[in-house]
């Protein structure tokens, strides 16, 4: 079978839009163009590739998500292509997809893009933000080319980052605020709101070796809603001090005792398969933050 570029990229953009109309503007394609292509590749195949769902609208058949993995496998290698071509004519050019989660994006990515844009103005840099674990599906599918993670990301190659210090978060009318440091086993009867993605791992880990459950009250996607329940003495919350920006009215935190941290990494896929761009956004990443202790 012998593809095209312009038939593989159709396919992935596809499924990044849900629309095969969507896809078609950004491509510069008529909805007929698309329908036609599609068709073909999948007469081609032998199999089809996308199916239409009244609930979900377009979704890709299990064939479709594994060919999508090697599709943008494809289009990874052929940008490798352009950024060798232009490296020999002098020219510094390069495309990133960058994922990570919320929090991660606020303090980390504004910088890394700004530095990146001002050192290597050739390169193209494309965010996509979500939880960690969704951050984590996007790279076991390659939609990413690198992302910002938490453990546990034993799936990927990792790059060390920072490492946070973990707080515990409470209401300032709380009796634990008497305490200048908090111990494990003092939260042994307390309501915890925990976070989703890898944050409640820990959280669960930590406890697990004290021989005590955490009394899970509420879990969460964003580090916001889980201040607010704090602010309104529904709970507390073991986070660290780089996820706060900062605190609202009658919400303080006091340190655990003895002192831990969280890590937060960079993940790629295959550290020996990254394209020249993807190398100098870890670069660039590493010389900015890397050995941060907060």
């Amino acid at each position: 079978m012998i593809w095209n570029e312009t038939q593989i990229q159709l396919i992935v953009k596809i499924s990044e839009t849900g629309s095969f109309t969507k896809a078609g503007e950004e491509l510069h394609m008529t909805q007929p163009a698309v329908s036609r292509i599609v068709a073909a590749v999948e007469s081609e195949l032998g199999t089809k590739l996308i199916k239409r769902n009244r609930k979900n609208g377009l979704v890709f058949t299990e064939v479709g998500e594994q060919i999508l993995v090697l599709f943008r496998n494809v289009l990874s290698e052929l940008r490798k292509v352009d950024e060798l071509i232009a490296a020999e004519q002098g020219l510094e050019i390069g495309k990133i997809h960058v994922g990570a989660y919320p929090t991660a994006c606020t303090r980390f990515i504004p910088k890394i893009i700004r530095t990146l844009e001002e050192k290597h103005p050739g390169l193209e840099i494309r965010l996509s933000e979500g939880s960690v674990t969704q951050v984590k599906e996007w790279l076991r599918t390659r939609v990413i080319d690198v992302g910002i993670t938490i453990p546990p990301d034993h799936d990927f190659d990792v790059i060390p980052l920072v490492k946070d210090k973990l707080i515990v978060v409470i209401h300032s009318d709380h009796a634990l605020v008497q305490k200048e440091s908090i111990e494990i086993p003092d939260l042994k009867s307390e309501n915890l709101i925990l976070g989703r993605g890898g944050y409640d791992v820990q959280v669960h880990a930590i406890f697990k070796e004290y021989k005590m459950k955490p009394r899970v009250r509420f879990v969460v996607d964003h580090i916001d809603t889980a201040l607010s329940m704090v602010q309104e003495g529904l709970g507390l919350i073991v986070t660290t001090k780089g996820a706060i920006s900062s605190l609202p009215e009658k919400v303080i935190f006091r340190e655990l005792k003895p002192s831990m941290y969280r890590e937060i990494n960079i993940a790629v896929p295959d550290i020996q398969d990254i394209s020249k761009a993807t190398d100098v956004f870890i670069q660039t990443a590493r010389s900015l933050f890397s050995n941060n202790t907060s």
